[in-house]
């Protein structure tokens, strides 16, 4: 009877033993739970700022228009012969007089660039089988004209030292004016953007704070304008281009 009763209390002790335990274990949950080791975001006073917030949103476009300051001139030499080595050498002696003449009327060495060179024989399709009859040396080279006034010149003075080929002409304008026609574009679209707000706001009765957000978005640039010249004639005009800009700007409002 002395040995149940002990087993007895030993259960007891048992049971309560694992009752503190399982206790103890809420209690450290609960703690947890409701008193966080770090802060909380504060979703809720987030979202009422958010909209409280009162902004107009507008978009501006604006554009410049300026002459192009450089000219990109592709003209070739162009020889034949029955031997690959005599339509060469003709070739050579044409160009070297060709670059010759543009540096005599001004041109820099550093703005006469080659973009294509060729050597290829001419064919007899009518002969069977094929035969080679000739051979045909085309030499091309770019030229940067910065003094518009002088292209029509410059292809003249190119065609009477032996150039036989004038393939088109590019007009641009130069990478430091671009950066500042970009410039004034952006201002211009900023502009048209605020006139726009305060339109809006005047027909809506509020007052314009000022902007709280601007996005630039990359507007047309001009890439060289090409010219075929086929049927080009001294003097040559180019004309405008346009650079264009396109804003985006928020307005906080009362």
């Amino acid at each position: 009877m002395e040995l149940n009763g002990e087993r007895r209390i030993y259960w007891l002790l048992a049971v309560v033993i694992i009752a503190l335990i399982a206790l103890n274990g809420f209690l450290v949950y609960r703690t947890s739970t409701c008193n966080p080791p770090y802060p909380l975001p504060a979703y809720t006073q987030l979202g009422e700022e958010t909209k409280s917030a009162k902004t107009i949103v507008v978009s501006g476009t604006g554009s410049v228009f300026s002459k192009p300051d450089l000219a990109y001139v592709t003209i070739a030499v162009q020889t034949q012969s029955k031997d690959a080595q005599s339509a060469q050498q003709d070739n050579a002696r044409k160009m070297t007089s060709t670059i010759d003449t543009l540096k005599s009327k001004g041109i820099s060495e550093n703005d006469v660039r080659t973009v294509g060179y060729r050597l290829d024989p001419m064919m007899d399709y009518e002969s069977k089988p094929p035969v080679i009859v000739g051979y045909l040396a085309v030499n091309t080279i770019q030229i940067t004209v910065r003094d518009l006034n002088n292209v029509g010149k410059i292809i003249d003075a190119t065609v009477g030292a032996g150039a036989n080929v004038v393939q088109n002409i590019q007009f641009a304008i130069s990478k430091d004016r671009l950066s500042g026609l970009r410039n004034e574009a952006i201002v211009s679209a900023i502009e048209d953007a605020r006139k726009k707000a305060e339109a809006t706001s005047k027909s809506l009765g509020v007052e314009l704070i000022g902007p709280t957000e601007v996005s630039i978005t990359p507007g047309y640039e001009p890439g060289p304008i090409l010219y075929k010249a086929e049927n080009v004639q001294t003097p040559v005009t180019p004309g405008e281009l346009e650079i264009s800009s396109t804003v985006q700007v928020s307005y906080l409002f009362k």
